[in-house]
């Protein structure tokens, strides 16, 4: 993997990051003579980055930009290559370059962002992406749906800091827990789950090794309560208490804390967890990080092309994949590179606008000053009682006529 260092253009900064000008793979690029492996991934990885939606636009772009010329040795491809290429591309090759750009955002956050008084975590979930009825059959999971499962492991150092660090594909009929084996492994974070990972025979193992997790579970979860511990009057816990939880298949029994808190909409959390060193606040606090891993795949599935696939078949559907994690783990490497304090959506906005612009004007963008130093004008509110009766408006008819 190449460092970051002063390029003419964009486009060749941020691809000069992969080192995969030339790349021939040894099997996938046995006879082919124009498009090797290497400059396929440079083409998907700017459609990704430009969120280009075709192949057509792809060929296009190839067509038109010097740039994208030099860095991948071509001058001009047709879509159909692209579309056949896709599912001949190594996915290994494609795993290890997504790797080594998870390991680089890890150790670039090592020492200088400190987690959080909750600690380091770790969410587990999973995003349901959809495929076609006829071509995503070999994805079939019921009468309505095909489709596959990104099952995320997504590190949260702080509000500010975070990052995926390992992620399993399926398709969608691999239940949660399934997808959850590779997940959790390590006792360095606590882990946070939602109700698709209700396993006790899990839970009792973890336990057993050490591993610190909190995890819902359903209203009509039945525990056992040991012994209570005292809430503060007015609290938002309902409950703080030590519980016995037995193993439905070898009766084996084994205990948790089980914390009940209300949100601000006066809904009922259930969440247990191997946690004794927190307060119980604490505990409803890092199971509403859970929602951080949501934001994250409603960001790679509305600025990427995660959902919009140039091929169906299995091979090309996992290699798209990992394409758009490798663009998103650009994103955040330029953030931590420039130092800027945009988000990584301010950044791609910017980064798509001066895509074949100089390296140099693209970063004094990132650091520009704001010109306007006021807040702008605020409305001031209204005198008066507020309205008792809906207000009732008529129908307005206008007929417009420019030339008169």
């Amino acid at each position: 993997m190449g460092n970051i260092i002063t390029h003419p253009t964009v486009f060749e900064k941020c691809l000069e990051l992969l080192n995969l000008k030339n790349f021939r793979c040894p099997y996938s690029d046995t006879g082919a003579k124009k498009l090797l492996s290497g400059a396929a991934i440079l083409l998907l990885i700017t459609a990704e980055m430009q969120k280009i939606e075709s192949l057509s636009e792809i060929e296009l772009n190839l067509r038109l930009n010097q740039s994208v010329q030099n860095m991948t040795g071509l001058d001009s491809i047709h879509g159909s290559s692209i579309h056949r290429k896709l599912e001949k591309l190594p996915t290994s090759t494609l795993h290890h370059i997504c790797y080594e750009l998870f390991k680089r955002i890890q150790e670039g956050n090592q020492g200088k962002q400190k987690a959080s008084k909750l600690g380091k975590l770790k969410i587990i979930d999973s995003s349901e992406i959809a495929l076609p009825s006829k071509a995503g059959e070999w994805a079939y999971c019921s009468k309505s749906s095909n489709g596959i499962k990104l099952h995320l492991r997504f590190v949260v150092l702080n509000e500010d800091t975070t990052y995926p660090d390992h992620m399993v594909l399926s398709t969608s009929a691999v239940s949660d827990q399934e997808g959850a084996v590779e997940l959790v492994v390590e006792s360095d974070a606590i882990y946070v789950m939602d109700r698709g990972y209700i396993n006790y025979q899990r839970y009792c193992d973890w336990l057993k090794q050490g591993i610190q997790f909190v995890a819902r579970i359903k209203a009509n979860s039945n525990t056992k309560v040991i012994q209570q511990r005292v809430v503060s009057e007015g609290s938002h816990i309902v409950t703080d208490a030590d519980v016995e939880i037995k193993i439905p298949k070898t009766e084996e029994t084994f205990v948790l804390r089980l914390v009940e808190y209300k949100d601000d909409k006066d809904r009922l959390y259930r969440v247990v967890t191997s946690c004794w060193d927190h307060s119980a606040e604490e505990i409803a606090e890092i199971y509403k990080k859970r929602w951080l891993i949501e934001l994250f795949f409603k960001w790679i599935k509305g600025h990427l092309n995660t959902v919009k696939f140039f091929n169906h078949k299995p091979k090309a559907v996992w290699n798209q994949i990992y394409i758009s994690m490798i663009a998103y783990a650009l994103c955040e490497l330029i953030r931590m590179a420039t130092n800027t304090k945009l988000t990584n959506w301010e950044i791609l906005k910017r980064l798509r606008l001066s895509w074949l612009l100089q390296w140099d004007k693209f970063c004094d963008e990132l650091n520009r000053e704001p010109t306007r130093t006021s807040k702008g004008r605020k409305k001031k509110a209204k005198r008066g009682r507020p309205r008792k009766y809906e207000k009732k408006l008529k129908a307005v008819h206008i007929i417009h006529n420019p030339v008169e």
